[in-house]
């Protein structure tokens, strides 16, 4: 198809007006333009071939459900189609601040901190549970689906228009490298599954900055669709697999892997052990059906950010370890002094100025949506004659009630503090109690 010229004027099935303004981007599906829209700028995908009706038609159903999460940029109009066919879908643009994740896995963009790390991971899990939970699958997941915030670690998730219910496949298999085994050598269509072994990769390269296939056995030789084939497809074996060394990452290479891999603690480890595991990754697709969901993903990352604190010797963040080891700052490698913590049943959630708490922290019957991740309840704070006195931040709509040893009670509403002194308790409305420790 014939790229747009600028200032070109399209209608949409609903009948509303936009002009081209300039070229943004090419790929290997379509063409994306700024447009002026409902008098705002947006971006516009246009398809360089001509696709099929059911596409089409699929477009406009994705249109009229709505986006799943505030994560997607979602399609909000399809264009008519022009005398030969051609069309395009309506988007949001996609802010400066958002960098292409392919980026950070090549360390030209690098994160704030491991918060926001954690954070991204987070908001992509979330984003594909309440995806999921609504039936569809996105079904071509890969590095550049996916816009993030370096400094918060938001997510942007692009690409929706392949998106659509479960077990329907409008022709796209995916990429290699990110599709499953299975769906790469046409065992089976893209789907919830293979959605499933596709976010593990995704994960894997957002928190280790390697991919989990790739290791000594990547030889590229003389034939690099053949090696392709055997590394990802044909004969994958995980980088860290513990029953399995053929694959390890090679000194000199795969740095990042070799640098991260220690830092994450044991259950970070075990869960990428199981979801790289041979049984899942077999070409055939058998036991596709087990792979990881993303809830089980959510709760180690939800306690992952639960055990992040700041290092008083260097200030930066590092991880908590099991209860009665030692702590040792992964960023200086000097003891740690523990924090105070919040004390929720088998909860401990670090209190330290800059540290938040969650939603999901004080309410057990709370969803893990994208919506509630982010929702920050509290902050601990300094305050500012005296920085060595803590505070609390009451950020919810609910009174918080702090009570001492003694029996004393006192209420914080929303935007008040309550100090952190070891021993006393804090009720968050009648949704938990919590003892700081």
């Amino acid at each position: 198809m014939p790229s747009l010229k600028r200032g070109a004027t399209l209608k949409t099935l609903e009948g509303e007006s936009l002009q081209v303004v300039d070229i943004l981007g090419e790929g290997g599906q379509g063409i994306i333009y700024r447009i002026r829209f409902r008098k705002e700028y947006y971006a516009l995908k246009w398809y360089k071939k001509i696709e099929s009706q059911r596409f089409y038609d699929n477009l406009k159903e994705n249109v009229a459900r709505g986006s799943p999460a505030p994560t997607f940029l979602w399609p909000l109009a399809v264009t008519e189609k022009d005398e030969k066919g051609g069309f395009g879908y309506v988007m949001q643009l996609k802010p400066d601040c958002y960098k292409d994740f392919s980026l950070f896995i090549l360390n030209r963009v690098k994160f704030s901190s491991f918060a926001a790390v954690i954070n991204a991971a987070l908001q992509i899990t979330a984003s594909f549970k309440t995806l999921h939970n609504k039936g569809l699958s996105y079904q071509d997941l890969n590095d550049g689906n996916f816009f993030i915030n370096p400094e918060s670690g938001d997510v942007l998730i692009g690409d929706n228009d392949n998106v659509a219910h479960d077990g329907e496949n409008l022709g796209i298999q995916g990429k290699p490298r990110y599709v499953a085994p299975e769906v790469v050598l046409s065992q089976h269509k893209p789907d919830t599954f293979s959605d499933r072994f596709s976010l593990a990769v995704i994960l894997f390269l957002l928190l280790f900055r390697n991919h989990p296939l790739a290791g000594i056995r990547d030889q590229d030789g003389d034939d690099p669709d053949e090696n392709e084939l055997n590394l990802y497809c044909k004969n994958p074996v995980f980088i860290f697999d513990p029953e399995d060394d053929s694959n390890r990452p090679k000194e000199g290479i795969h740095v990042n892997a070799l640098k991260f891999w220690p830092v994450f603690p044991s259950y970070i480890h075990e869960l990428f052990q199981r979801a790289f595991h041979k049984e899942l990754m077999r070409s055939d697709g058998a036991n596709r059906e087990d792979r990881i969901i993303e809830r089980e993903w959510l709760k180690a990352l939800v306690r992952l950010r639960r055990d992040l604190f700041f290092c008083a010797n260097c200030g930066n963040l590092t991880f908590y370890p099991k209860e009665g080891e030692q702590t040792v700052c992964m960023n200086c490698n000097k003891p740690a002094e523990q924090p105070a913590f919040l004390v929720i049943g088998s909860q401990r959630i670090p209190l330290q100025p800059g540290l938040s708490i969650y939603r999901y922290d004080i309410d057990a019957t709370s969803d893990f949506t994208v919506e509630n991740i982010r929702e920050e309840i509290g902050l601990v704070v300094q305050n500012q004659k005296n920085s060595r006195i803590w505070g609390l931040k009451n950020l919810s709509n609910l009174p918080w009630y702090r009570r001492s040893p003694g029996g004393k009670e006192e209420v914080r509403m929303t935007g008040e503090v309550i100090p952190v002194i070891r021993n006393n308790s804090i009720k968050f409305g009648t949704l938990s109690e919590g003892t700081i420790k």
